[in-house]
């Protein structure tokens, strides 16, 4: 990935943050889109702003999931007030150096206004230094150049219920070009048996097949539905059971030590803690690391420590709108070689992306752009268009 250009300006360099702002809105799916924890019409969230004096602008996205992460987006927005006061006057990269703890906030609020202003406050420091976002993260983590993709597959996913429709929707994405197709489970043992073939006869053989239960499988019925899925070559189980509990991991890692079909972690790998009990217990094959769900320095350090330990990682969003979706990208580029397939074909789904400037999947996979930060600019009429309230302001 070429750089913009080497060096800050003094200007920049002494850049001082003037204000940070969010603004809540609420994207509709372009359809209702169906998993195991029910289904979502609609992508909440918020936009963060930071500015600095020198006139540079930092984007990024607070979105929490509630029914997936935890969290509301007024508490996210409580949250937000609380960061942009601890980093007011400060240069960009003093305020990547601040702790960010949010005493009295929940996981999934935490988490995403982390996200949001940890990714303004790099993609600032980035284009100081006129470089990617990717190439400033990979700096940070102590990554040669070459460690940084600037190509990166991507898969589908298909929450159709019924397996005539998720044979349809997997044929169209076969001819869009798609390798890689996720298929929702969780819905039901025998329907997603039925779902699975289904979309495998419409693929066919050279396509490669992922499922994600959300955690909705007892140990027993994934011992007994993953033989069941092995047999159409299922590459890939997303979080098979639950990730609450003191015994999850070690649940987990029964279940892998026992299924023909390896396995991902994903809900129960938030924090640097969380995978490196993974590691320690054996508890999975790969594991899926979202930004939004663990706040972008927090998704860094998990991809740093995974690449270390040799364990594959898909950078996948929480349905983002175009920054906290540019923000997974970046990240995603610092995830491996051989890359696999990550989750950051999901803005298709929604009315709008927010921003402008954003790469697009082609044929399944997307190249990151040379341009200097996040690489995107808000997009004022749409965002204006989908607000959902009043914008916050420090």
């Amino acid at each position: 990935m070429s750089q913009a250009r080497a060096a800050a300006t003094p200007a920049e360099a002494a850049a001082r943050i003037r204000c940070t702002w969010w603004q809540p809105f609420r994207v509709p799916f372009r359809a209702p889109f169906v998993t195991s924890g029910g289904t979502i019409e609609a992508r909440e969230g918020l936009i963060v702003g930071i500015e600095t004096d020198s006139g540079l602008v930092g984007l990024g996205e607070a979105s929490p999931l509630p029914h997936y992460n935890g969290g509301s987006v007024l508490e996210t927005a409580s949250a937000l007030a609380t960061l942009a006061v601890s980093i007011a006057s400060l240069s960009p990269m003093e305020a990547c150096e601040r702790d960010r703890a949010l005493p009295g906030i929940s996981r999934g609020s935490a988490a995403a206004a982390r996200c949001g202003v940890e990714t303004a406050l790099a993609g600032l420091a980035a284009q100081a230094a006129g470089v990617p976002l990717a190439a400033w993260l990979a700096d940070q983590a102590g990554l040669p150049a070459e460690a940084v993709a600037d190509r990166i597959p991507v898969n589908a996913t298909i929450d159709a219920s019924e397996p005539a429709a998720a044979a349809f929707e997997a044929a169209r994405l076969v001819r869009a070009g798609f390798g890689t197709l996720k298929i929702k489970a969780g819905l039901g043992d025998d329907a997603d048996v039925q779902r699975v073939a289904a979309v495998r006869a419409a693929a066919g053989p050279n396509v490669t097949l992922r499922i994600d239960a959300n955690g909705a499988w007892t140990q027993a019925q994934a011992r007994d539905l993953l033989p069941r899925f092995a047999v159409f070559g299922v590459a890939l189980c997303e979080q098979p059971t639950p990730a609450a509990g003191p015994s999850a991991i070690a649940t987990l890692a029964a279940v892998r030590r026992a299924s023909p079909i390896p396995i991902a972690a994903d809900e129960s790998c938030r924090t640097v803690e969380d995978l490196q009990a993974i590691i320690d217990a054996g508890a999975a094959d790969a594991v899926v690391i979202k930004p939004m769900a663990s706040g972008l320095r927090e998704a860094a350090a998990m991809t740093a420590l995974a690449r270390e330990a040799g364990l594959p990682v898909i950078v996948t969003t929480m349905f983002d709108t175009g920054a906290g979706t540019a923000a997974a990208m970046h990240l995603a580029a610092l995830a491996g070689q051989p890359p696999l397939a990550c989750g950051l074909a999901t803005l298709a789904l929604l009315a709008d992306d927010l921003v402008a400037g954003i790469p697009r999947v082609s044929r399944g996979c997307l190249r990151l752009t040379a341009h200097a930060g996040l690489g995107v600019r808000l997009d004022e009429r749409a965002l204006s268009r989908y607000a959902s309230g009043p914008r916050g302001e420090i």
